[in-house]
């Protein structure tokens, strides 16, 4: 059986990876693909990559929407432009992936007939697990846990956005992300949004793909051996991790005494050095 999947996804002057992400799912002859991708102002040839790809549809970004609104933006594309019968499923996904051959297939095949959503589980070179679901530690602590099991997919409460399928009835349901997030936190809050709407959502239990792990702490606001007031900057720019919308993701995942919490803890680690 062939099915038809709808691909989203944002990009930003990554041309090469953007390239062989797409590459690598549309060798998966078991699907009909078809993709939105929300082009955030690239400069490097990303454009006309993109426009060169029959099966994607191009949604041009002012360079300034960064992941969540990206993912947003195509998100809403989508669900503006397509007929629900036209689709089986939808992939979130990372144009920084390359897709192990016949992964999304396995997926499905995975999934059967629930109605449920599946969260691929990515490792980097070394074989070693970077992103896919994620479970809670705690229904106070934000303190989150990645899992998988070899032997079955496991339920999970949220995920990485890096390769997410739905089926597309619970697509239709499920509400965009919200407009509060600009980069992080969103598909966290998106899988959060979607348990609380009672959707399973599952771990896979095999690697869908490469995905090198990113979060490098150098240079950043958690970066110890920068100064106060340059710790305090990073921390506030959109590909930091501002207080607002920390503040505002903890209240609406967990509680009001977690969100003040968590908020101050934040800059008591900037303040001690920590």
């Amino acid at each position: 059986m062939v099915y038809k999947v709808l691909g989203l996804f944002t990009c930003h002057n990554r041309r090469k990876k953007t390239k062989e992400c797409l590459e690598s799912l549309l060798r998966d002859v078991r699907i009909q693909w078809r993709f939105v991708g929300v082009n955030d102002g690239s400069t490097d040839g990303t454009k006309e990559l993109l426009e060169a790809i029959e099966e994607v549809t191009v949604v041009p970004g002012d360079g300034n929407l960064y992941y969540s609104g990206g993912m947003r933006l195509a998100i809403q594309t989508a669900k503006d432009q397509i007929q629900q019968n036209k689709y089986d499923f939808v992939l979130l996904l990372n144009d920084d992936v390359i897709f192990h051959p016949g992964a999304i297939s396995r997926l499905i095949d995975d999934l059967g007939d629930e109605q449920a959503i599946m969260a691929g589980v990515t490792a980097d070179q070394n074989g070693e697990y970077t992103y896919g679901g994620i479970l809670r530690r705690s229904k106070w602590r934000p303190k989150f846990r990645h899992v998988m099991s070899e032997n079955e997919k496991i339920k999970c409460d949220t995920f990485n956005a890096n390769c997410v399928l739905i089926p597309i009835a619970i697509f239709m349901e499920l509400d965009n992300i919200d407009n509060t997030y600009v980069h992080g936190l969103g598909d966290y809050d998106y899988g959060f949004s979607a348990s609380r709407k009672g959707v399973t959502i599952y771990a896979s239990n095999f690697f869908v793909g490469l995905c090198e792990f990113d979060h490098d702490k150098k240079n950043t606001w958690e970066d110890p051996q920068l100064s106060r007031k340059k710790r305090l900057q990073l921390k506030e720019t959109s590909l930091g991790h501002p207080g607002k919308i920390w503040f505002y993701f903890l209240k609406k995942n967990y509680s009001l005494f977690t969100a003040v919490l968590y908020t101050i803890n934040d800059y008591m680690k900037i303040l001690l050095g920590r």
